[in-house]
């Protein structure tokens, strides 16, 4: 029995994908740190960017077959500004979802529920002048 993948990208647009964000975040030697382009975070990039495979499969195909030195990905960057946008904001959020990333930054790996976070306690009174003005805006009928 063969699972199927959780994301619509060939095999030649993966490479092409693991090839820009690995651009974008690189792997880190001195901190220990894995780029953008680990096989779990690439996973993660591909599976959660499944929805974006026909917006990117165009600028993706300009990368099929290349190694991408820096330049290669300026120049990826300046063809498909906005292809490039998105592989940028998907890459981020997905890297600093990986648990590694995460601690290396001494941030806890869990959701803020249900231990939550400590909030200093609010003073309400604070509110009391705009209450009192009343509405100052055009009610929409």
């Amino acid at each position: 029995m063969t699972t199927q993948p959780s994301h619509p990208f060939s095999t030649a647009e993966q490479k092409a994908m693991a090839a820009i964000v690995g651009q974008i975040i690189p792997a880190s030697d001195e901190f220990a740190q894995p780029g953008a382009d680990d096989p779990e975070i690439l996973n993660d990039i591909l599976t959660s960017g499944a929805a974006l495979q026909g917006r990117l499969a165009t600028a993706l195909a300009t990368l099929v077959g290349k190694t991408l030195d820096a330049s290669q990905a300026a120049d990826f960057r300046q063809s498909f500004p906005c292809a490039a946008e998105l592989i940028q904001t998907l890459t981020v959020q997905c890297y600093y979802r990986d648990a590694r990333v995460m601690l290396a930054l001494n941030i806890d790996v869990r959701p803020p529920f249900p231990r939550g976070y400590v909030q200093e306690p609010n003073d309400f009174s604070l509110l009391e002048p705009v209450r009192r003005r009343g509405e100052i805006y055009r009610k929409v009928l």
